[in-house]
């Protein structure tokens, strides 16, 4: 009973034998508290997140993991003549996991991410279900009531789809002009995501006008483009998921978050003159 007392009126000298050598109960605590808190630099934030770092309220950025799905299926452009044998790959990796990885970003305040990740998504659900059967969009255009697919071929649904294509690459070239912020590698891929659309959408025009040579021909060169912008989404994720592992070694992505300065930098070097 005495010695059961006496345990519980010194507890501290039974917890010492966990601290270091040289180390004293005030420093552990301070080691302790710290370690919850983890900054790291402004190169990393923005490899990690596609996005400048700014101020956000809130630590949530500390306890949800970045979703890193990004143009995953860039690489095939449909031919305006088939169905489309990718189109549920355009429903769940394009669309749903884009969507998804979105809305992660809008709650952890990275506003840039968000907004091209679901834009992406709702670009990669419109492809898919217009070229769904389910949904009649090219059917609406067939002359013959037995033939849906001949739809595909008609001026009116080209000439349609191309327009959503050009006012879609207008977006991407804001993409483009915001990515100046970020890393040279998303700089390059919204580049030839530009690119690639324009000469996509050249191929739908011409496919409306009956030139099916020079159609073709676009068609060609914009999945030659977006397959080359594939490679650098690839090479992004690959880049986004070694730091996760805590790989030994990162790839490069040419930080551009310090070359040009902030809007807001710019005004504390205006106010410390």
């Amino acid at each position: 009973m005495d010695s059961h007392s006496e345990e519980f009126k010194n507890p501290t000298d039974h917890d010492d034998q966990y601290l270091g050598p040289q180390e004293t109960r005030s420093s552990a605590i301070h080691r302790i508290r710290t370690a919850g808190n983890v900054s790291i630099s402004p190169e990393l934030f923005e490899k990690l997140y596609l996005n400048p770092k700014i101020p956000v309220a809130g630590n949530l950025r500390q306890v949800l993991v970045h979703n890193c799905g990004f143009l995953s299926g860039a690489q095939h452009t449909p031919a305006p003549t088939e169905i489309d044998p990718y189109s549920g790959a355009y429903f769940f990796f394009g669309g749903i996991l884009l969507m998804v990885g979105g809305f992660l970003e809008f709650i952890i305040g990275n506003t840039f991410s968000s907004v091209v990740f679901m834009s992406f998504a709702s670009f990669y659900l419109t492809l898919g279900s217009t070229l769904q059967p389910f949904y009649g969009a090219y059917a609406a255009y067939s002359p013959s009531a037995t033939d849906p697919t001949a739809g595909l071929d008609t001026q009116g649904f080209n000439a349609t789809f191309g327009f959503f294509l050009v006012f879609f690459e207008i977006l991407c070239f804001f993409y483009l002009i915001c990515s100046l912020r970020t890393n040279l590698v998303l700089v390059y891929i919204m580049f030839t995501v530009v690119v690639g659309l324009g000469l996509t959408a050249a191929s739908y025009f011409h496919r409306a006008t009956q030139d099916a040579s020079l159609a073709h021909s676009y068609q060609v060169a914009g999945g030659a483009i977006l397959f080359a912008c594939s490679l650098g989404g690839w090479y992004l994720l690959l880049a986004l998921l070694l730091p996760t592992v805590d790989f030994p070694f990162e790839l490069p992505v040419g930080d551009l978050s310090c070359r040009i300065p902030s809007m807001s930098q710019r005004k504390l070097n205006k106010d410390q003159v």
